[in-house]
This record gives structure tokens, sequence and C-alpha cells, in this order.
């Protein structure tokens, strides 16, 4: 059995990361939320992430141009 955590938004579970499998796979999800402390904690890994991209490349990149760029089409 896998574990993915997700968020759940506006009626959708949405993954936190890839799970690897086809569109339309049928599963079977099983829901334990997350107590305050282990969000908190996954927000502190993201946010060293960040700031790691930050201090190797200069900058965070971000998608905002590109999808502009897609609406214009």
């Amino acid at each position: 059995m896998t574990q993915v955590e997700a968020i759940y938004q506006n009626g959708v579970f949405k993954p936190l990361q890839d799970v690897g499998l086809p569109e339309n796979q049928r599963v079977r999800l099983s829901i334990q939320p997350l107590e305050v402390a282990d969000v908190q904690a996954w927000l502190a890994q993201v946010q060293e992430l960040q700031q790691r991209i930050i201090a190797q490349r200069g900058y965070f990149p971000d998608s905002a141009a590109e999808i502009a760029e897609d609406r214009r089409r």
C-alpha cells in the first residue's frame, strides 16, 4: 500500500507529489487528517526547500509568466 499526502480543495483530493498512476485509475482512499504540528512541519520543509533553490539559482522559479503566455494563445 502506498501513502500519499493530499489536500482537499473544492471537493477534490489533490496529491502533493507524483502518485505514478495512469489517468482515470480508480483507487481506494483512507482518510487520516493531519495534525496541525504535521502541517507546520511540512510547511517548514517546503520553505527550507524554497530557500535552497533561491540560494542555488539566485531566484525562485515562477511559472506565472508561462501561464500568462498560455492564456494569450
